[in-house]
């Protein structure tokens, strides 16, 4: 979608004329609007002009404050109605090229779209496998700290609500970004370190009908293709469930998972040494916050001829 479709849409579900919504936005941030008239809106919507990436942040952290809600004009979105509004090269530069352990370099000419899939673990065959090498991944990169096992993850993948996605290439596991929907007091827990990975039950985690928060528990792939393709999925999730996912966070001892989340919104919390010198560390973002940033609004709403296929 185009930025100016976005801003007509939101102004019109609004129920506020041009000359209202320049006088809201004036008074909501004098610095970005001072001299914002109706001429200028009008050519903001219809394409012929467009605002500064920092002014579309504004516009939209207005329309946040206006309809209480974390994507404005988008909160009823399917997941799959979001996830064709992502597009792939800005998710792609979002994340970047600094990853070395958790974004492997298989070469992505033979992953090719139609090969690679993202689906959820618990609608494959591949449960007891994918459970297994996300064992041996969290061992080998988290200092054996979390102690989690098998059993965990595959009793957690089958909770309805948490979002174990797997990235199948050519009937081969190629990927997998893992996170849990927990209640808000027990995301609470786990960024300040009063509660760790292990010892989380499903009467931890949030249902469908009462709000929570997205903890990401565990992310790898083969490739930069297999990585944008679950994190777009991710978000996809996040913007079709905005109106009951209150925070996102994640607690790591990776440099690399610092990197790769470098982009994306979230603010340092806390830290705690485990061992020597290996220190873990919180982050954490409201939905609202995690979603109003220049990255997410180019690979939201650059439109179509600034999102080429990949």
């Amino acid at each position: 979608m185009y930025f100016s479709n976005y801003l007509k849409q939101c102004r019109e579900e609004s129920g506020l004329t041009q000359e209202q919504l320049v006088h809201a936005l004036y008074s909501f941030d004098i610095g970005h609007f001072r001299g914002l008239d109706t001429s200028t809106l009008s050519k903001w919507e219809r394409g012929i002009t467009k605002p500064s990436l920092a002014r579309q942040v504004s516009i939209l952290r207005y329309f946040q404050q206006l309809t209480g809600t974390a994507m404005p004009c988008w909160d009823k979105f399917s997941d799959k109605e979001a996830e064709e509004h992502i597009c792939e090269a800005g998710m792609k530069n979002m994340l970047g090229r600094k990853s070395k352990e958790l974004v492997m370099r298989f070469p992505e000419k033979l992953a090719k779209n139609g090969d690679l899939i993202i689906t959820q673990l618990r609608n494959t065959e591949k449960l007891h496998e994918v459970a297994q090498i996300n064992v041996d991944i969290d061992q080998a990169l988290n200092h054996k700290f979390k102690g989690l096992d098998e059993t965990d993850f595959k009793e957690w993948a089958l909770y309805p609500t948490n979002t174990f996605y797997v990235s199948i290439y050519k009937g081969h596991f190629f990927g997998l970004l893992f996170a849990l929907r927990v209640k808000p007091e027990i995301f609470e827990k786990l960024m300040s370190f009063e509660l760790r990975d292990k010892d989380l039950s499903n009467a931890h985690f949030a249902t469908f009908d009462e709000p929570g928060c997205s903890y990401i528990l565990s992310f790898f792939a083969l490739n930069e293709k297999s990585a944008t393709l679950l994190f777009i999925r991710h978000y996809a999730h996040l913007i079709a469930n905005q109106n009951s996912i209150l925070e996102v966070g994640f607690a790591t001892t990776l440099e690399d998972a610092k990197k790769l989340t470098r982009n994306m919104n979230y603010r340092y919390y806390k830290s705690i040494s485990i061992t020597g010198d290996i220190v873990l560390e919180s982050y954490r973002a409201l939905l609202p916050d995690f979603l109003a940033s220049e990255y997410v609004i180019k690979m939201l709403l650059s439109g179509e001829d600034n999102c080429p296929e990949e």
